[in-house]
C-alpha cells in the first residue's frame, strides 16, 4: 500500500466510524490510547484532522487528553448522523481541502470518506479493524441488512485507492466477496502499545484472579458465562470491566457473588496492570472482529481463556497462548 511520498510532509483527513466521536472513544476508554497514536501521526507526516460526529465540541472536554497537533472538526450543525455521513464533504469542505490523504478508522460510514475523495481528488485508505459485513453476519443480521452492508461495503472498497485490514482472513474474505484483486490490500494488525503493556513478574501474578473486559451485553459479549464459570469455581477471582445495556442484569446476577467485582469502565492504564498482575482473561464472546483486548492481554504475558468463535479462534491458540472452549 503506497499512496504517499513518505519522505515529505502530508496532511491526512481521519473520517470517524457512522456515528462514533471523541466522546464515543472517551466513554470506551481507548481515548488516549488512539489519540497518542494519531498525534504520532501527526507529527511523522505533518498533519492530521479528525472529522467526527460530535455534537459539540469534544476538545472541550476535561477528561478528553490534549489533542494537540490534532485538529478537530465535528457535525456542528447536529445532523442526523445519517444525514451527516452524506453532507460531511460539503459542510467541512474549506477546513479539509488542504488535505493530501483520507484515512477511514473503520468501514462503516466510509462513503464519506469516498465522497471526500471524488470533491478533493485525493487518495483514500479504507482501513478497518474489523470486516463490517462478516460482523454483522455474525451478528445476526437480516437478510435485507446484510444486502445493504454488502452494497456499501464493495461499492467503497472497489473505489479506495487501498485497503487496510488486520488480518489475511479478511484480505481473502473480502477479496472474494467483492472482487478485489489482493495486491490492493495490506495487512495491518490492529496495534497494542507495547510499553504500557507489558508482562508482569510471574512471581507476582495472582494465584486466583481472572478479568473479563468488555461491553456488558448478551449479544456479542456474553459476560453472563464468565459469571456462570465464576460461581461453579468459588475460589476464583473474576474481576469485570465494562459497561453496558446490561449491566442491571449483570448486577442482579453478582449481587450475592462474593468472589465477583464490577468496576465499571477504567482507564488503559489501570486495565494494563490488571491484566500485569491477573491469572487469565476470560472472553466468551459469540463473536469477535480482531479484538484488541486479547491482543493486549497477550502483550501483558496474560493467557487467554476464550470461546471457539471467528475472530477469537485466528488469535488465540489452544494450549500456546490459552485456551479455547
Amino acid at each position: 500500500m503506497s499512496v504517499l511520498n513518505t519522505k515529505q510532509k502530508h496532511k491526512m483527513v481521519l473520517v470517524f466510524t457512522q456515528g462514533v466521536g471523541l466522546r464515543t472513544w472517551l466513554g470506551a476508554g481507548f481515548a488516549s490510547r488512539e489519540i497518542d497514536y494519531y498525534k504520532d501521526m501527526a507529527n511523522l507526516l505533518g498533519a492530521v484532522t479528525f472529522l467526527t460526529y460530535d455534537k459539540s465540541d469534544p476538545r472541550k472536554l476535561d477528561a478528553l487528553p490534549d489533542l494537540d497537533p490534532i485538529r478537530v472538526e465535528y457535525n456542528n450543525v447536529s445532523l442526523d448522523r445519517r444525514f451527516f455521513s452524506l453532507f460531511a464533504p460539503f459542510l467541512k469542505f474549506r477546513a479539509l481541502r488542504s488535505a493530501d490523504v483520507i484515512k477511514t478508522t473503520q468501514h462503516r460510514g466510509a462513503w464519506t470518506a469516498l465522497l471526500l475523495k471524488w470533491i478533493l481528488r485525493k487518495p483514500m485508505v479504507a482501513r478497518c479493524g474489523y470486516v463490517w459485513s462478516l460482523f454483522e453476519q455474525r451478528g445476526g443480521a437480516s437478510k435485507s441488512r446484510m444486502r445493504m452492508v454488502k452494497f456499501l461495503e464493495g461499492f467503497v472498497l472497489r473505489r479506495a485507492d487501498a485497503i487496510a485490514v488486520p488480518d489475511a482472513f479478511a484480505v481473502d474474505y473480502l477479496s472474494s466477496l467483492h472482487g478485489i484483486a489482493d495486491s490492493k490490500f495490506t495487512i495491518l494488525p490492529n496495534f497494542v502499545d507495547i510499553e504500557q503493556f507489558t508482562p508482569g513478574d510471574i512471581a507476582q501474578r495472582s494465584k486466583n484472579q481472572f478479568i473479563f473486559v468488555g461491553r456488558l451485553d448478551s449479544d456479542q459479549k456474553r459476560p453472563e458465562l464468565a459469571i456462570g464459570a465464576a460461581e461453579r469455581v468459588p475460589e476464583a477471582q473474576l474481576d469485570i470491566v465494562g459497561e453496558g445495556p446490561e449491566l442491571g442484569r449483570i448486577e442482579s446476577l453478582t449481587d450475592e457473588m462474593a468472589n465477583v467485582r464490577l468496576l465499571g469502565k477504567l482507564p488503559h492504564d489501570e486495565i494494563s496492570a490488571l491484566m500485569s498482575n491477573a491469572l487469565g482473561l476470560v472472553i466468551p464472546s459469540r463473536y469477535e472482529g480482531n479484538p484488541k483486548v486479547v491482543i493486549e492481554a497477550l502483550a501483558a504475558g496474560l493467557p487467554v481463556i476464550a470461546t471457539k468463535s471467528q475472530g477469537l479462534t485466528e488469535i488465540v491458540e489452544d494450549g500456546v497462548n490459552g485456551l479455547l472452549v
